[in-house]
């Protein structure tokens, strides 16, 4: 096959064509017979020098293609990895070790390059990466060919890269909303320390007046005010919060904190209103009214299928004493667990039973802190703060609830140590005042006990 026959990818060089042309010449010369011996001689070392040329050309013609190849498989593969992910610049962050240096002491951080593709310029740094391990005396163990991919149904498997959901509002616990208070008179806004509050002594306030004849001596009679002195104290709490849990929680932390605090002060309210002791702390209802006397009925025989037994018997002996004293009761207090155990009490043979359209003696549940309609127009309260086995009935408006400048809550993340321990802390406070005396010795409320069956 001559030359110009070969395909164009094998064609040879210009330098290559020329030499082999020359020695067609030579070979025609011979094939003609026209050559003496030095004729010959001369043909023999040209074809030596073409036949070295001609080697010499083939060879740096070969290591230009070879280069040629070794261009285009590189261009192939970088333009796959340019596909596959941007080149981290995460080197450029910090004062990263130089590379090629294998100190021991550069053994972590040589050790993350190599792992992760985050911390260093590419595939190729990864690569030097592990030969770098390979001279500290460490060596890389790649992925077995047989393990599992990332499939995202555990931690291990990458699961943590998707966080949980989150519904919006966070479950409050359960806490019971102010119950008393509010049947009280509340005076809001008291300036000063304390409130005196004088009432007229002595049950003998509902004595009647007298008949006098005419021009005779008319009865003169006393009356006696006494004073209980109500002193505002302080209830306070404060909650410190995290600020990196206020920043990340988009607000879900502040509010809980606030309703936390808010319902924290209802029930300290209810709760000392009833069961202040009067020593460091405002003088509660029960403890005006004690365990015996003249303001508390032992219920002799509770049960829960008489008349004579059931506890709406025992509300309507209280309210009885009240107004046999010349009050008016508008509400019952108990706790709430008895509330619950008492309205279901009852029989159709002795008169009083639950109907849950309105029958019988028509009162209906209510939530702690809600009014609700209670026998004989009552409203009916339950609380927590109340003790069981215990109730209450009074005309609870002749009793005055005071309240200082109001609740507040006061924000800080520099008072104390918080600003050494990035932390905001939030105070709730408020001022009350509550005396129960100056109700309770003028007649206008009565405990009951053992009212349960």
């Amino acid at each position: 096959m001559a030359i110009n026959d070969l395909p164009p990818e094998m064609q040879p060089s210009d330098d290559i064509a020329a030499l082999l042309g020359r020695a067609g010449e030579l070979k025609a010369q011979l094939e003609a017979n026209q050559l003496d011996r030095e004729g010959l001689a001369e043909v023999r070392e040209n074809l030596g020098k073409i036949s070295a040329d001609i080697n010499e050309l083939q060879e740096a013609e070969n290591e230009r293609t070879a280069q040629a190849e070794q261009k285009a498989i590189l261009d192939e593969l970088k333009g796959v990895l340019a596909q596959t992910r941007t080149p981290s610049r995460a080197h450029l962050i910090g004062n990263p070790a130089p590379k090629g240096e294998s100190k021991a002491d550069n053994f972590f951080a040589t050790l993350a390059r190599a792992r992760s593709s985050r911390l260093s310029s590419g595939p190729e740094e990864m690569i030097e990466a592990k030969a770098r391990l390979a001279d500290m005396g460490s060596y890389w163990n790649d992925v077995p060919s047989e393990s599992k991919a990332t499939v995202g149904d555990s931690d291990g498997a990458g699961g943590y890269l998707v966080p949980h959901p989150v519904v919006q509002d966070i479950t409050i616990q359960a806490t019971p909303g102010r119950a008393v208070v509010d049947l009280f008179t509340v005076v809001s806004g008291v300036r000063g320390a304390a409130v005196d509050v004088p009432f007229e002594d002595g049950l003998s306030v509902f004595s009647r007046a007298t008949i006098a004849a005419a021009g005779a001596l008319k009865e003169n009679s006393n009356f006696i005010v006494n004073n209980y002195t109500a002193t505002l104290y302080t209830l306070a709490r404060i909650f410190d919060v995290g600020n990196q849990l206020l920043r990340q929680s988009e607000g879900a932390a502040e509010q809980l904190v606030r309703s936390s605090l808010a319902r924290a002060f209802a029930q300290g309210e209810d709760y000392y209103a009833l069961q202040g002791t009067g020593s460091s702390q405002p003088f509660g209802l029960l403890t005006a009214l004690g365990t015996s006397g003249t303001y508390v009925t032992t219920f002799s025989s509770p049960s829960a299928s008489t008349i004579a037994g059931n506890w709406a018997t025992a509300a309507a002996k209280m309210a009885g004493a009240v107004a046999n004293r010349g009050g008016q009761p508008d509400a019952i207090v108990m706790n709430s667990g008895d509330y619950w155990t008492n309205i279901a009490s009852g029989a159709d043979a002795a008169g009083f039973y639950v109907d849950p359209n309105g029958g019988g003696m028509s009162f209906s549940g209510s939530p702690t802190g809600t009014t609700g309609a209670g026998p004989w127009g009552l409203a009916l309260r339950h609380t927590p703060n109340m003790p069981s086995d215990s109730a209450v009935v009074g005309e609870f408006k002749r009793a005055l609830f005071f309240r200082g400048q109001g609740y507040r809550v006061d924000v800080s993340s520099e008072a104390g140590t918080r600003w050494d321990y990035n932390l905001t802390g939030f105070r709730g406070e408020e001022e009350i005042a509550f005396d129960a005396r100056p109700a309770v010795y003028t007649g206008y409320f009565q405990r009951v006990t053992n009212i349960l069956p």
